[in-house]
């Protein structure tokens, strides 16, 4: 996987910052759909999420989110954050930025839990995903597939679809927990 042409620059968005950095989303995530973006930028004015900005020579080309509470009931009893919403511009893809913007962001997490949580589909869509995933050290939670955040049971017919997912953890400092 080739390295980007220079290195990646980050912005570890600030409160104060949100309302400008919404604007500069807008062009190059989330569709432009502004309920996306208001939903992605909830909880950061309270410190409940952050998000990282990666930049090559000053044009945005990654984002990824950072939920310090995470919706899903094991990451939420063991306090582990959920990295959420990590996009990479379309035609930057495959050049390793993906991988630069999880290690700032495990590094990010490093100052305040001992693992990361990531969730990633299961169909092919997601391959990309599930490669760069393992190859970063996530490992299955142990719960086995979901519907969401809820674990499927042996025998449960399903439709393979965005919603089947695998929940994921990586021990970013010491000591490991679950």
């Amino acid at each position: 996987m080739p390295e980007p042409r220079t290195p990646l620059t980050f912005q570890v968005v600030q409160p104060d910052e949100i309302a400008q950095v919404k604007q500069e989303v807008k062009a190059a995530f989330f569709s432009g759909d502004q309920a996306t973006i208001d939903d992605n930028f909830r909880d950061h004015e309270n410190g409940a999420s952050t998000t990282i900005l990666g930049y090559e020579s000053g044009r945005l080309v990654g984002i990824v989110t950072i939920r310090w509470q995470s919706n899903y009931a094991l990451f939420r009893e063991r306090n582990i954050p959920l990295i959420q919403n990590i996009e990479i511009r379309y035609e930057d893809r495959g050049r390793g930025i993906g991988n630069l913007m999880l290690e700032k962001t495990e590094q990010e997490i490093a100052l305040r839990s001992a693992v990361a949580g990531i969730v990633v589909g299961i169909s092919a869509d997601y391959g990309p995903a599930q490669k760069l995933y393992a190859r970063r050290g996530y490992i299955p939670d142990g719960r086995g597939v979901c519907r969401g955040a809820e674990p499927l049971l042996h025998g449960d017919t399903v439709t393979v679809d965005h919603d089947l997912l695998l929940w994921l953890t990586k021990s970013v400092g010491e000591p490991y927990g679950p």
